[in-house]
């Protein structure tokens, strides 16, 4: 558990000093336990900067259509950024699309009329003012999918995909006023991760860890003059090169038909990085495996295959063993693990006989993905069944999300179970192809971070349910990697091969194009 004194040596460590001005974004959770919880961060953060510093958090509101009381309406920036809008003496914005809370020495001045900038992330906003004041940015076990800050540059570079809307606030006078908002952000930016190695490189961000959070401090002039510089090179950095994200599309396109813009450039990525595998590996926390049967129906070459690739671990399914001795003697003789077993959802007898089987192939999990179209009421129960199960014949267990089950749903229901032996797998192509969000409305927030273990890495498009190479289609994959990166997390990832004789292939150079990103 993470003690108030231990947050505060961490942030000295990366890099925040005694007079500061800083925005903070954060996920309690990334930090596991605290004690003193999303408080204690906040006196941690207080203390260091001390009371010259300025301590500010985004209190971005949820998009419900309700018009902006900054006095009632909640933050949805997480735990820690709602508990510092409660505190007393923070103060908070005015403006309805992206409030800043603020507490120090110049907290008022930063916050002072955010609300008359038609533009939210402005140059006469508390973000334009960051840059102007030599802030920094911090990011406790977040990536930079998180950053405001992109917003204030794309909004000086007036960007042709920027778009503007109308809202309603309550001013000083406890009148509803009604606002036109220019030049707002909206929609997805997956290319916004391609920063976090420019930053490194360019000296404008330092990397460490507070507990198992990945936290990065970002200068935000020096950030911005990145940003600037790449953006106006090229108005379509920030978009995704993924040709199925509707957003980024989009967004090309509006930059291709502005009188002031060009078509986005696009990076080459149809050559297989430099880079091998195991080298981009050597440094993660977390697991590669891929499933054995999905990679060639004959063991001896999907072995062989595996280990060209360059991948130490793998995953069985016991519909597909035919003799455990023989596979743990081919495993051992070619250096691999098994990480996880797979078995159907079925009669306690059965699962019985997938843990001893685990058990016998030395796999650190059983998984059992639930039937298809769970009904709710039965949910728990086959939670339930499962737990009963893992205790007896003392195997951890990870339970899988089937098509027509909320994963939330699944996650929710460990969390009420309890049991220690209970974890979630978590397959975001099984919510892609329901036309869901796997990240956004997934593992962004909610239960499902808290207890996933395992991700099953492949990649659908939601339209046609067609496999696509990793990152290139709807499951989301660059944000979940990315996300849970951010979390030290260091369960496993199992790449799925894709349809056809180089589909492994296919599959690893669509993880290392990633992990180039990234």
């Amino acid at each position: 558990m993470l003690t108030q004194r231990e947050i505060e040596d961490g942030l000295m460590a990366l890099g925040l000093k005694t007079g500061a001005i800083v925005v903070v974004h954060s996920s309690l959770s990334s930090l596991g336990p605290v004690s003193g919880g999303a408080n204690a961060v906040i006196d941690a953060l207080i203390e260091v900067v001390g009371p010259g510093g300025t301590l500010m958090m985004p209190t971005h509101p949820a998009r419900d259509g309700r018009t902006f009381d900054p006095d009632t309406i909640p933050s949805d920036m997480g735990v820690i950024s709602e508990t510092f809008r409660l505190r007393p003496g923070v103060l908070r914005s005015r403006h309805p699309y992206h409030p800043v809370a603020g507490y120090g020495a110049r907290a008022e001045e930063i916050l002072s009329d955010h609300e008359e900038s038609a533009v939210p992330d402005g140059p006469e906003t508390p973000y334009g003012r960051l840059i102007t004041l030599g802030g920094k940015v911090l990011h406790i076990g977040c990536d930079l999918d998180t950053m405001t800050l992109l917003h204030t540059v794309e909004a000086e570079l007036d960007l042709p995909y920027l778009r503007e809307l109308e809202m309603k606030y309550v001013d000083k006078n406890d009148e509803v006023r009604a606002m036109t908002i220019r030049r707002c952000p909206g929609g997805h930016r997956g290319g916004v991760l391609k920063f976090d190695r420019l930053f490194r490189a360019g000296g404008a961000m330092a990397v460490d860890s507070i507990g198992p959070a990945v936290c990065r401090l970002i200068d935000a002039p020096r950030a911005a003059a990145i940003m600037r510089r790449e953006m106006s090179r090229d108005p379509g950095f920030a978009l995704d090169e993924n040709p199925n994200c509707a957003d980024c599309v989009g967004y090309s396109a509006k930059i291709a038909k502005s009188s002031s813009g060009r078509p986005a450039a696009r990076r080459d990525e149809s050559a297989p990085p430099a880079e091998s595998l195991t080298s981009m590996l050597k440094d993660e926390d977390f697991t590669l495996s891929v499933p054995l049967w999905a990679v060639d129906a004959d063991t001896g070459k999907a072995l062989d295959l595996v280990g060209t690739a360059g991948i130490s671990s793998v995953e069985v399914h016991t519909n597909h063993l035919v003799n455990v001795d023989d596979l743990c003697g081919r495993l051992g003789d070619r250096g691999l693990e098994v990480v996880v077993s797979r078995a159907p959802f079925a009669s306690a007898e059965t699962l019985a006989e997938a843990c001893t089987i685990a058990a016998g192939l030395d796999a650190e999990y059983l998984h059992v993905r639930l039937p298809d179209g769970l009904e709710p009421a039965d949910l728990n129960d086959s939670l339930e069944r499962l737990a009963r199960v893992a205790d007896d014949n003392g195997m951890d267990v990870l339970v899988g999300n089937p098509a027509g089950v909320n994963p939330s749903d699944i996650a929710g229901g460990l969390k009420e179970i309890r049991s220690a032996r209970l974890n979630m797998a978590y397959d975001p192509a099984a919510v892609a192809a329901s036309g869901e969000s796997p990240f956004y409305m997934g593992l962004y927030k909610g239960p499902i971070r808290r207890s996933v273990r395992h991700v099953d890495f492949r990649d659908v498009v939601s339209s046609s349910g067609r496999p696509a190479i990793p990152g290139k289609g709807n499951a989301e994959l660059v944000e979940i990697l990315s996300n849970l990166r951010c979390r030290s997390f260091d369960g496993t990832f199992c790449l799925w091969p894709l349809p056809g004789e180089s589909g492994l292939q296919d599959a690893v150079n669509g993880l290392r194009h990633i992990l180039m990103r990234i």
